[in-house]
């Protein structure tokens, strides 16, 4: 949609935003809460491969990473939640055990060798920094170990980008192959697949690998390691819980708000209602009167129709009292339903002050940062005038509890290193280790911080 004046009583504020004049509303087009659903498992034939979708349209990650850019308060919250786990960076050790009870009672970093080689050679940082990324934004990592070319060791450890990848099943619904392709909307990229390791038996699985294409004229050099974070009901790909805010409606308030505030400041509007419209309705319609989607005269006349009803319906006594019938639809969601209405209208207070919504936003962003597991005063004051900021202390203890919650997302990130170990035949004791600054007193330490760890692999 333009962003100029398109009917004579309204114009759209941006791309999902409407302000009727007459109607003293702004409507706003949500996302459907449907496509963070999965009612039923569905399986998609591409290109010879059968793919269980991601989502229901197979095209969850993308949606994720849209609604990321445009809400601050997430895109954050889902930055920090790795960038606490990644500590101060991954270093390659040596165990120091108690020649007792074999316990390792402390490590040393190892600064040459061959290991050392492999690591800087492979770029181990940017590695876990990729990997932890993905299992905060998705809960599913998929890199991949590569032989060398005679197939007697691992050369190569590779993150690949958790959005563009999806799983290759057989007819028993077993996941033998990752797909990695740059376009899963328009299926136009070329695909790539890799055979996959089972992590419960990853070494075994690497070496009848090994043994099959060793000596062969067509190898196959790299093999998908998968790693994810638990996730009930989802058999092939993970669902972190705070997806939620896009289920609840909360991420649409939060990100409604600014485009109304904007509208309220820049043009000096009254606002009495907010109406919020499902991509679903506008779907429907375009079905129903047979508008395709490259029809862009078509979707903006059938948009600009919906404006013209609702300003017709609430402007003017004369149309005092009369009520606009609004479809829903109940979506699946686990043993039970909710609703999704297709269109909402809500009366709201302005009084053109400049501080309008402050604290619905400050309640979203404290809602949405508790469904990510962040406390807000961690990254920044919490939004709006009522901060009520912490103690030092507090924040300190917050912050400590925080990175220990890390250690089972750091933990899967690296557990490739320990098959890279075995198949590579490093010494038992030589590992990676996550140091991590931790925060304390004064008293305790000048400096204020000390280091500790947060994961070896062992």
């Amino acid at each position: 949609m333009s962003q100029q004046q398109e009917t004579l009583d309204s114009f759209w504020i941006f791309d999902n935003a409407c302000y009727i004049p007459g109607a003293q509303a702004i409507l706003f087009e949500t996302e459907t809460s449907a496509k963070f659903n999965e009612p039923k498992l569905d399986f998609d034939d591409v290109d010879g491969f059968r793919v269980p979708q991601w989502g229901p349209d197979n095209l969850l990650p993308q949606r994720v990473l849209d609604k990321i850019d445009r809400a601050e308060i997430v895109g954050t919250n889902a930055n920090f939640n790795w960038q606490v786990g990644f500590g101060l960076g991954p270093k390659l050790v040596k165990l120091i055990r108690d020649r007792k009870n074999n316990r390792v009672v402390d490590y040393y970093e190892i600064t040459k060798g061959k290991e050392f080689d492999w690591c800087e050679r492979n770029d181990i940082s940017l590695y876990l920094m990729e990997t932890l990324t993905d299992l905060s934004y998705f809960h599913n990592g998929f890199p991949i170990v590569v032989f060398d070319k005679e197939l007697n060791s691992i050369e190569t450890l590779r993150h690949r980008e958790a959005a563009f990848c999806r799983w290759g099943v057989d007819k028993n619904g077993e996941i033998k192959y990752m797909l990695y392709r740059g376009d899963w909307e328009e299926k136009k990229d070329e695909m790539i697949d890799y055979l996959v390791l089972d992590e419960y038996k990853a070494f075994q699985s690497l070496k009848d690998f090994q043994t099959y294409y060793k000596g062969k004229q067509k190898q196959k050099r790299a093999f998908c390691y998968p790693i994810y974070m638990p996730s009930p009901g989802r058999p092939y790909y993970s669902y972190p819980t705070w997806y939620s805010v896009f289920r609840s409606g909360w991420y649409d308030n939060i990100i409604s708000i600014p485009a109304l505030k904007k509208a309220i400041l820049k043009y000096k509007l009254g606002v009495r209602h907010i109406i919020y419209v499902s991509p679903k309705y506008f779907q429907d319609k375009e079905k129903q009167a047979g508008i395709q989607p490259s029809d862009i005269k078509g979707r903006k006349e059938l948009r600009d129709q919906l404006v013209n009803d609702i300003n017709n319906v609430l402007t003017g006594e004369q149309n005092a009292g009369k009520s606009i019938m609004s479809i829903k639809e109940l979506v699946p969601s686990g043993s039970s339903a909710t609703e999704e209405k297709y269109i909402t209208i809500e009366t709201i207070k302005n009084d053109i002050e400049g501080g309008e919504y402050v604290t619905d936003y400050e309640t979203g962003a404290n809602v949405i940062s508790y469904a990510m597991g962040v406390h807000p005063s961690l990254v920044g004051a919490v939004p709006g005038k009522n901060s009520n900021s912490l103690s030092g202390s507090n924040i300190r203890e917050i912050f400590m509890m925080k990175q220990a919650l890390t250690f089972p997302m750091v933990d899967r990130a690296l557990r490739p290193f320990s098959l890279i170990r075995k198949f590579n035949n490093w010494d038992e004791d030589i590992t990676i280790a996550v140091p991590e600054y931790v925060f304390t007193t004064l008293d305790q330490n000048k400096s204020g911080k000390q280091e500790s760890t947060n994961a070896i692999v062992q």
